[in-house]
């Protein structure tokens, strides 16, 4: 089993189909239908399901999937280590939406200004999806909310963030989940999403049946709580950057739920360089004493 077959593999899975994986390989569509031939008889299995003009990866596909990317993972950090003592090669970062958007920018541009040899992806999901993407091997490192303890992990608190609840400016003060009325609208990301699970379970703590909408962006949830469709629970320094502010009521909340620390997160076995570097520059931007 050759890296580069690996590498033709993943792009078919994440692609969908070989005419879009040979593009983004520059490959002819006939070289990447053979690597894939090549796996499936290296391997005896299906790595895909026919279906029209479209592959659909089988289960033994996924199963080599999650293999696959650790395998290039570690290649390319053995490559990277070996090569130099200076960062290089390709750094995978992953960020929840509201740190991306209030905090990670400024990084980023330290990190590419001091290492330009590093080519960045950035990737923005709920915690529960990053923390999934680091272990796998599709990330490098991620900024998550409050993560479980894991053996496999590393972890460094970097931010101490105030989360407030938001709702439509003529609401009236709430300092209890009972004053959200009958059935409560609750805006939110997925169920991956911590501060979605922290605003439930806040609500179940007064036996509230709420409704959740699932929102993509919070550019979207606040917008959606401006026009008084719901509340939402958001870090109080997103607030800053949102344009329309004046028109939202923001309510404190009880420390316990408040409170939050976004946290760098990265397998045991994937120190380097790159990550190394990255994570440094996380520690001067860090607002924990």
């Amino acid at each position: 089993m050759e890296l580069s077959d690996l590498k033709v593999f993943c792009a078919v899975a994440e692609q969908g189909g070989v005419i879009r994986a040979a593009e983004q390989l520059h490959r002819v569509p006939s070289n990447v239908t053979a690597r894939i031939q090549k796996l499936e008889s290296e391997l005896g299995r299906s790595l895909f399901h026919r279906d029209r003009n479209r592959l659909k990866i089988s289960p033994a596909g996924e199963q080599l999937l999650s293999y696959a990317k650790r395998i290039l993972s570690l290649a390319d950090q053995a490559i990277e280590q070996f090569s130099s003592d200076q960062p290089s090669g390709v750094l995978r970062v992953g960020s929840m939406e509201a740190v991306a958007a209030s905090r990670l920018s400024a990084i980023l541009y330290e990190y590419h200004t001091a290492y330009p040899d590093v080519s960045l992806e950035v990737k923005t999901r709920p915690t529960g999806d990053l923390i999934e993407f680091v272990l796998n091997g599709q990330l490098d490192v991620a900024l998550v909310a409050d993560p479980n303890a894991d053996e496999r992990l590393e972890r460094m608190p970097v931010f101490k963030e105030t989360l407030v609840l938001v709702s439509e400016k003529s609401m009236t003060d709430i300092s209890d989940p009972s004053q959200l009325g009958v059935e409560p609208t609750l805006l939110g990301f997925s169920n991956q999403c911590a501060y979605r699970n922290r605003l439930t379970q806040w609500v179940k703590q007064v036996n509230l049946v709420a409704k959740v909408v699932e929102i993509n962006s919070y550019h979207t949830l606040l917008n959606c709580v401006t026009a008084g469709m719901g509340v939402g629970l958001v870090p109080e320094k997103l607030l800053e950057l949102y344009p329309f502010a004046k028109d939202l009521r923001t309510h404190p909340l009880p420390d316990n739920l408040a409170t939050t620390i976004t946290t760098a997160i990265w397998r045991k076995d994937s120190s380097r360089p790159s990550v190394s570097a990255y994570l440094d520059i996380l520690k001067g931007a860090s607002n924990l004493t």
